[in-house]
């Protein structure tokens, strides 16, 4: 956080022109801009609710469309404004997606679900991206490293979950983990046949299909946003390359499949983009203000719409959650 601030103040003051001189443009920018990006936020907004949907469907759960939307956003202001980031809004989330009727393990199995797919499918846009700018000899191949890592890594998560539930005695452990995390959650898990288990769980996945179908949500829920971003620049009259909008977005949110050092990555993701979209030549004020009108759109936006359901979900927060599916579907 202290190396972020750091190169943002040095970016402020390098840059203090460019930065008055961009936010006079903001202020005559076309609405068209505006909206065109305000409606690519909200389209990310939705299929970004159908991921976490989609992963829980393909393992049995159930969710409609709307509560997905309301868990999603309520989740994501949480995470945004309490402390622990988005693991407290993970532990809402999963609150919520209970109080729907989804039993316990299922419901943690498929949050993990989505997040492996997402940031393993932001890795792969990433990398395909920085390849083809490479190839194109647009960037230096070193860019390659960081996607490369990354998509490894999620790579060998993946391979590791999956060796795991095959065998019995770390499928109980996990399962014990998680068991371990529902009653700190303070959810009812239920007993005898009803009890869901970890293998029953992802049975839904193996034959692939459905997996497809979490990672086409999780590819439109990027491609939309970094969209967005991608307006936001041809506003001000830089319009980016596909490789230096990818590095840049891209490499700034892979930061999320790491612990948040603040909510969100709050300061730490504007300075990356920043930089690094000053290292490409847009001017440094330029940087500052079009990253920080993305940030505008695509956090606090997203924050304030949420707040209604966040409310909701706080107030709910103290009730013992039962985690049973009937046979209709709906909480026993």
């Amino acid at each position: 956080m202290a190396t972020s601030v750091g190169f943002m103040t040095r970016l402020v003051r390098s840059g203090w022109t460019d930065i008055v001189e961009a936010v006079k443009m903001l202020a005559t920018t076309k609405s068209t801009y505006v909206l065109a990006a305000i409606l690519l936020e909200v389209a990310w907004t939705w299929s970004l609710a159908q991921v976490y949907r989609s992963a829980l469907m393909a393992m049995g759960g159930v969710a409609r469309k709307r509560a997905a939307v309301r868990v999603s956003m309520g989740a994501f202001t949480l995470s945004r404004i309490l402390p622990g980031g988005g693991a407290v809004g993970s532990v809402f989330a999963a609150r919520e997606l209970m109080a729907l009727g989804n039993p316990g393990t299922l419901t943690i199995a498929s949050m993990i679900v989505s997040w492996w797919v997402s940031m393993t499918t932001l890795s792969s846009i990433v990398f395909g991206g920085v390849a083809v700018a490479v190839t194109a000899g647009v960037v230096a191949p070193s860019y390659l490293i960081a996607p490369a890592v990354t998509l490894t890594a999620m790579i060998l998560i993946g391979a590791g979950f999956v060796i795991a539930i095959r065998r019995p005695r770390w499928r109980v452990r996990l399962q014990a983990l998680f068991a371990k995390a529902l009653g700190r959650s303070g959810v009812d898990e239920p007993d005898g046949p009803e009890k869901d288990n970890l293998e029953a769980a992802i049975a839904g996945l193996r034959g692939g299909r459905r997996l497809v179908i979490v990672s086409c949500w999780a590819a439109a829920s990027w491609i939309l946003d970094a969209a967005a971003l991608w307006v936001i620049f041809d506003a001000f009259g830089h319009r980016l390359s596909i490789g230096a909008l990818l590095i840049g977005y891209g490499l700034a949110n892979l930061l999320q499949a790491l612990p948040e050092l603040t909510p969100g990555w709050l300061g730490v993701l504007e300075t990356a983009m920043s930089v690094t979209y000053t290292a490409f030549g847009i001017p440094a004020g330029v940087a500052v203000v079009a990253v920080l009108s993305y940030r505008l759109l695509s956090y606090w936006l997203p924050v304030a719409a949420g707040l209604p359901s966040a409310i909701q979900i706080l107030r709910r927060g103290g009730r013992r959650v039962p985690a049973v599916l009937n046979a209709e579907g709906s909480v026993a």
